[in-house]
């Protein structure tokens, strides 16, 4: 996924040189940030963004909303872009818990960002890839219901993705752990909007993004786990309903502690039910 520093606020995106913050010791840390394995055909709503060229890189996840449309964050699709047009290596695959291996590899043909879309405050970062086919549902390959309502803080939800597991330490340096091909799992609560912001804010300080309550959403597990580089785009699933509440956005490190960010899904209906319409199910 693309990454962007904002001090040592940063987007869960894949293409990164720098991460500042990361602690000059992992030694007796577990990060175990993605949780577990997921079990196959767990979230058949996933779908890998990649570059497809004489080898695969993932950049994001998705979720399939419509047999045309992979949901996916602003930020993700914005790398995918030259000239106003979709690079011609830009796949997504679906049907496969290994981003790199076997599933459907499905063309794109066009995308829309929301056009308030603001990469210097990570806000309003949600974004549709059109499929030029449409995807043949089965039990690896599934549309998510979307979930409109408002949905408050204490509630249990599961992510899914292919980002860092955790950070690795060579020679007194540390960096972020591969990207994993296998999609990980975990499950967490959400926060209300009062409880983020102070436990973002005592953890990030004075670096911290606001957090808008109308279109983002906090979850939170427990130091060391949470989401991390190449979540972004990941759907956030309220766990009774099994419908997307959210899409991951941004965070303050990796599992440092602070509250993970997601856009709101809830905050996007009149930007959203347009396009499902318009490409149908």
């Amino acid at each position: 996924m693309f990454w962007k520093i904002v001090a040592v606020v940063i987007i869960f995106g894949a293409f990164v040189d720098v991460i500042n913050g990361v602690p000059t010791s992992v030694k007796d840390k577990p990060f175990i940030i993605g949780g577990v394995t997921a079990p196959e055909a767990y979230a058949p709503h996933m779908a890998a963004l990649v570059f497809d060229r004489i080898t695969k890189d993932i950049i994001c996840g998705g979720s399939i909303i419509s047999r045309r449309l992979v949901l996916t964050a602003a930020h993700c699709i914005e790398p995918m872009i030259e000239d106003n047009k979709l690079i011609p290596s830009f796949r997504v695959i679906v049907g496969t818990n290994n981003w790199n291996s076997g599933g459907t590899v499905a063309k794109v043909k066009d995308y829309v960002m929301h056009p308030k879309w603001d990469s210097k405050n990570i806000k309003n970062d949600i974004g549709v890839v059109i499929l030029k086919r449409k995807l043949k549902l089965n039990d690896r390959v599934a549309v998510i219901p979307l979930d409109f309502g408002v949905v408050g803080g204490c509630n249990k939800a599961f992510v899914t993705g292919w980002g860092a597991t955790g950070p690795t330490e060579v020679d007194n340096v540390v960096n972020l752990a591969p990207i994993p091909y296998e999609l990980q799992l975990l499950y967490l609560h959400t926060l209300s909007h009062r409880h983020c912001e102070k436990q973002m804010t005592s953890v990030a300080g004075e670096v911290a993004l606001p957090i808008e309550r109308d279109i983002e959403i906090c979850t939170f597990h427990s130091y060391n786990h949470g989401t991390c580089k190449g979540d972004s785009g990941s759907a956030l699933v309220k766990a009774s309903t099994g419908k997307q509440i959210g899409i991951v956005s941004w965070g303050f490190n990796c599992a440092s502690g602070a509250p993970d960010v997601y856009v709101r899904i809830s905050g996007f209906k009149p930007f959203l039910l347009p396009i499902m319409r318009k490409y149908g199910k």
